[in-house]
């Protein structure tokens, strides 16, 4: 329905019979999730007395609900139709943005007094007529236009392709470098059976460009051509070059510019921008594990991550070591076709209850995401609203408490109680995989899987066995346990991750007096704000180390918004004051880290012993950002010229 169509609609007015009418007031009564319907009423009419205290949602696993009987239900559903019916007859029009006394209200009753510091971030995620909050409201026409700027933007996955439309908007000419053949990052190169995102997509996308999708979490062809279309429709591919690699980048002390070494088709090329933002994310260079005899295998072997679609699965015996994300989603595909599936699995995954995983958004809850104005970006901020907070308080090591490999403190114990007992009703009948599905380790400790109940009906299957013996080797025809028992495979895939902790590997970079980020970060990757490092100036990352999401912030897209808003913000203050360069204040750097050290090890994935990919060698927490998103919000949401050093522009580069 276009946009006129819903303007004829509200102008007539369902309750005269319209069969626009009754098409809503059936849709309504068929599919309409309450909270969402509640506030899209509410927010249409501007009246918020349909937000009754008794129709308050609850909190069910990141999920709001109304917890009311079916008869209240009924309720709320005609009353809300009713409401927007009225406000149709009387010439109402689709709703606009709304304001801050509007979302407080709506705020207060979903979420309590706990909404004020989430009010203008949920300002900004909630676009109405076209209103993006986060578009830069600058241009370098205006500050700088004789000026010569142009950013290296390298990697073209969800964090690059949004830097780059923020940097067209504000006029600051850019190019973006992408190893592979095509827009997508980690939805381009993972494409194997199952693959989807495990965040909900209506939040695992831009705020500035909705979609109504297919799938509540999408799979990864669509995601992957979301991200393709939100790059064609802002004009990327234009101003990208596929297949180059960054080898080297080098900053020019004398002439205040990167040199990027950039190798293309068997050719080596040298660019010179003003600053580079490295978008190249945490988890894109696969990690196979160190096991002995991983190349004396004779059959068909690879990671998740560089599936061969060559290889067939029907008839055949799979081992597959490795029982993270992509493991989770891949495993339950290829056990409906081979003969035999073997899944070694040292350790167990807390699983996240969520019944909407794999089922497809249609029917009436499809019709009232595309013809009721609101209602999609409303769907959105429930989500919103619940998962950018998270359970991170839930997560805090209490010191107070008894901490342990089973808690870290009474909400930790609480919350491990309710999964554990949520897996257990699944393997009532088969006590001997508790092991492999009860972690003994701490909630938060390592990442939350989403889960359906397929995982534990995969584990079940006849054709499926688990093993928790330790791997000692490989051997030609399949894999050797330390209790010297060996299991033949035709295939071995491996679900092993990726190498996390080494950010911006393999490219060699070398800041100013040639400081070598290699040899800065030999002790782990820092960054302030995940983005910045002293003495490399002009140089920004996103998804830098310690930004990674864990148990709240509700989606790394919303962190690569802010993210970006913030560098492009950084340019802004770099040409207003006539600046060459800008690199953070070592104390202030210093302090941030501290801070970041401190938190994480107060959080149960930096207490807990168990092996994750959040800790690099050295133990440390590199990845996982323990604050609040409404501090990371506040804090890149405009740069502090006060935490960084500036430079004047040269005699070399004025030259």
């Amino acid at each position: 329905m276009t946009v006129q169509e819903l303007k004829t609609l509200q102008a007539s007015g369902p309750q005269r019979g319209t069969s626009h009418g009754a098409e809503l007031q059936h849709h309504i009564q068929c599919g309409a999730d309450l909270p969402t319907l509640l506030m899209t009423t509410a927010h249409t009419t501007g009246d918020l007395s349909v937000l009754r205290n008794g129709w308050r949602p609850v909190d069910v696993l990141g999920v709001a609900q109304c917890n009311v009987s079916d008869e209240e239900k009924a309720l709320i559903r005609e009353e809300c139709y009713r409401r927007l019916a009225d406000h149709s007859k009387r010439g109402g029009q689709p709703p606009v943005r709304p304001t801050y006394d509007l979302l407080r209200g709506i705020g207060e009753w979903f979420l309590g007094s706990s909404i004020e510091p989430l009010i203008p971030l949920l300002a900004e995620e909630l676009i109405f007529d076209g209103h993006d909050l986060r578009q830069p409201q600058w241009n370098k026409e205006t500050i700088a236009p004789d000026r010569p700027f142009h950013v290296a933007i390298i990697g073209a996955g969800e964090s690059g392709i949004i830097a780059a439309v923020r940097f067209k908007q504000a006029g600051i000419p850019f190019t973006i470098y992408e190893k592979n053949g095509d827009v997508g990052g980690t939805w381009l190169e993972n494409h194997y059976p199952g693959c989807r995102v495990d965040i909900n997509s209506f939040v695992y996308s831009y705020a500035s460009a909705p979609r109504v999708w297919h799938d509540y979490f999408g799979l990864r062809n669509e995601t992957l051509s979301y991200l393709q279309k939100v790059a064609r429709d802002n004009g990327l591919y234009e101003h990208t070059k596929f297949g180059a690699e960054i080898a080297e980048a080098v900053w020019s002390d004398t002439e205040q510019v990167w040199r990027l070494t950039i190798n293309s088709a068997g050719k080596t090329e040298t660019v010179s921008p003003n600053m580079i933002v490295f978008a190249v994310g945490q988890l894109n260079r696969p990690k196979l594990p160190e096991i002995a005899g991983i190349d004396r295998f004779k059959g068909e072997s690879f990671h998740s991550a560089q599936w061969n679609h060559n290889v067939t699965f029907e008839g055949k015996r799979i081992g597959v070591i490795g029982t993270g994300a992509s493991a989770c989603q891949f495993i339950p595909q290829i056990a409906n076709v081979a003969a035999k599936v073997t899944v070694f699995a040292r350790t167990a995954t807390w699983l996240l209850p969520t019944p909407n995983l794999h089922e497809r958004v249609e029917g009436s809850e499809r019709w009232l995401f595309e013809n009721l104005p609101g209602y999609a970006q409303w769907y959105r901020g429930s989500l919103l609203m619940l998962q950018t907070p998270g359970i991170l308080e839930y997560v805090i090591v209490d010191p107070n408490y008894a901490a342990s490999e089973q808690a870290v403190s009474e909400s930790n114990n609480f919350v491990r109680q309710e999964l554990q007992q949520w897996i257990e009703a699944q393997i009532a009948e088969r006590p001997d995989l508790r092991d492999a599905l009860i972690p003994n380790s701490p909630v938060g400790s390592k990442r939350i899987l989403r889960d359906n109940g397929t995982w534990a009906k995969t584990l079940k299957r006849d054709n499926v066995a688990v093993v928790r013996e330790k791997i000692s080797e490989i051997i030609t025809d399949g894999i050797r346990c330390a209790d010297g028992n060996s299991h033949e495979f035709d295939v071995i895939v491996y679900g092993t991750g990726f190498h996390a902790s080494k950010f911006l590997f393999p490219i060699k970079v070398r800041g100013a007096n040639g400081c070598s980020l290699q040899d800065a970060w030999k002790d782990g990757a820092r960054a302030y704000l995940g983005m910045t490092i002293p003495q490399f100036p002009n140089m920004f990352c996103m998804y830098g180390p310690n930004t990674n999401l864990v148990v709240h912030g509700a989606s790394i897209v919303m962190f690569s918004e802010l993210t970006a808003k913030y560098i492009v913000d950084a340019v802004r203050v770099m040409l207003e004051k006539g600046a060459a360069t800008m690199d953070v204040r070592e104390e202030v750097f210093s302090g941030y880290d501290r801070r970041v050290d401190e938190a994480n090890r107060a959080r149960a994935w930096g207490y807990s012993k168990v092996n994750s990919w959040y800790k690099d060698a050295n133990g440390r927490v590199g990845q996982n950002y323990p604050f609040t998103a409404t501090e990371f919000y506040q804090r890149t949401n405009a740069v502090v010229a006060a935490d960084y050093r500036f430079g004047p522009v040269s005699t070399a580069t004025e030259r």
